[in-house]
């Protein structure tokens, strides 16, 4: 069977619907197919929109176009001229740039001349803050932005856990913390909480994981032991999970090999190994040097306390229950 046979599409506005009109192109929403195919049509973007001073990083339909320089006055003719050939090929292939969802940011840690962008005759002003798969990044990586938008999302949450406690025994509460409280406020966390984050947003992070804990079990005057709490629904504190979480994904980056990204080349140059004894590797602690104290293993150093070997490509099973091992139980 034909991969879109059978499927039509309709068109309403201000309420009124069109006819019924079948499909013969386009690519199935929500298929497994899908995100293949799209891939392999867009693949040729990468050879056009790629050099030595444009990186570029696509998942599914959501494409970021990276330029680095010393100013904007020497990257801005850069990204127009990317982001012209970039709106040629979606032309080629029966698309078009959205230019109402296109954003631009300039990321910086000083105060910078921030250039507006025109690409065949639309302009684009810069953001102080951008939105990627869910998490927000501001200009001077901060994340003072995404913060702000986590806790009003967990707010919300909490407000409801107050209805919900009065309807639902501790069994029910647990599930429904884990799936929408925690699985909403630790999402992506092993990009924005790290040992690096700040003791403010760090303070937050706690303020909210106790201040669900406490709704569920309607501990309004705070009787409730934090270690109980944590016990009573089987929750690990935001440090630990930080820990938990950051190690897995290093783990994983380092067993991807030579053939991963970047990230993962990093960590493989951090690893050292003793030839007599594989279960002693360990990551190098280089923050002694001063580009070793900017390294992704001194940055996120807990990953230096894993005792296991992790070096033989555990399961997700056992990497799970080992790396719990060592930050949880």
């Amino acid at each position: 069977m034909e991969f879109m046979s059978g499927r039509c599409f309709q068109v309403e506005i201000d309420g009124i619907r069109s006819s019924t009109r079948m499909l013969k192109v386009g690519c199935v929403q929500g298929s497994i197919l899908g995100p293949r195919l799209f891939t392999i049509y867009m693949r040729k973007l990468e050879e056009l929109c790629t050099s030595t001073n444009i990186h570029l990083t696509a998942y599914a339909d959501d494409t970021y176009v990276c330029v680095a320089g010393p100013s904007t006055n020497e990257i801005k003719p850069i990204i127009e001229e990317a982001m012209g050939r970039h709106d040629d090929f979606l032309l080629s292939v029966g698309m078009r740039t959205n230019v109402a969802k296109t954003e631009l940011i300039y990321f910086s840690r000083k105060p910078i001349e921030k250039s507006i962008l025109e690409v065949k005759n639309q302009k684009i002003t810069p953001s102080p803050s951008i939105k990627i798969l869910g998490i927000k990044f501001d200009e001077h990586f901060t994340w003072e932005t995404h913060f702000k938008s986590l806790k009003k999302k967990a707010m919300l949450i909490i407000n409801k856990l107050k209805f919900l406690e009065k309807l639902m025994n501790r069994d029910q509460m647990k599930r429904i913390l884990t799936s929408h409280f925690f699985g909403t406020i630790y999402y992506g966390s092993p990009v924005w909480l790290t040992e690096l984050t700040s003791s403010v947003h760090w303070k937050a992070m706690n303020s909210l994981h106790y201040r669900a804990l406490r709704t569920a079990v309607k501990d309004n005057k705070r009787l409730w032991h934090r270690q109980d709490l944590n016990k009573a629904f089987e929750r690990a504190t935001p440090i630990q999970w930080m820990k938990y979480s950051c190690s897995k994904l290093a783990i994983n980056l380092y067993n991807l090999g030579e053939g991963g990204p970047p990230l993962s080349q990093a960590l493989i140059n951090s690893v050292y190994v003793n030839d007599r004894n594989a279960s002693r590797a360990y990551f190098r602690d280089t923050s002694r040097t001063k580009i070793g104290r900017h390294s992704i293993v001194n940055r996120i150093s807990c990953i230096r306390e894993i005792k296991f070997d992790w070096t033989k490509k555990p399961s997700t099973h056992v990497l799970r229950i080992e790396l719990k091992k060592t930050f949880i139980t």
